[in-house]
């Protein structure tokens, strides 16, 4: 077993808010996590909530923040300008043909624990992501009652 230790730092980026930074926006947080036994599945959620900041607001920057805490605890912060709706955090599952709406429940899924603030200058989605993956929950169904989503607004 190899032993991760962290030294509880904090990294921010700016990017603009078009389709095409979601490729950079990744690789940089690749780098930041490169050692980091979660990295794929960060890259993975941050993806995903990166690219809904894009595609339902029209905000020209999307300022990311990632924590790395000291026991390998990983915060990752997304934020846009608001759009006409708020992330739904219960949303049905979606069929097997359906080729988007699967983020939420990949977030719920894989992170500790996620939400969104949303204020008069914007929402904020974030997730966090334990050391070590999470045991398979495969009967919690995609819009069962969840105590770790947070919805705050300001």
């Amino acid at each position: 077993m190899r032993i991760y230790s962290y030294d509880g730092r904090q990294e921010s980026a700016v990017f603009p808010g078009r389709e095409v930074s979601a490729g950079e926006a990744r690789r940089w947080l690749r780098k930041i996590l490169a050692d980091h036994p979660r990295r794929d599945d960060a890259v993975l959620l941050f993806s995903e909530i990166f690219t809904n900041a894009v595609a339902h607001t029209a905000s020209p920057r999307i300022p990311v923040t990632v924590l790395v805490e000291w026991d390998g605890t990983v915060q990752v912060k997304v934020t846009d300008q608001g759009g006409a709706t708020a992330p739904c955090p219960c949303r049905a599952a979606p069929d097997a043909l359906t080729e988007h709406g699967r983020g939420i429940t990949l977030v719920r899924a894989l992170s500790r624990r996620w939400g969104f603030i949303k204020d008069t200058t914007g929402c904020t989605v974030w997730f966090t992501l334990a050391p070590q993956s999470p045991p398979l929950d495969g009967d919690r169904p995609p819009c069962a009652h969840d105590r770790r989503a947070t919805y705050q607004e300001a």
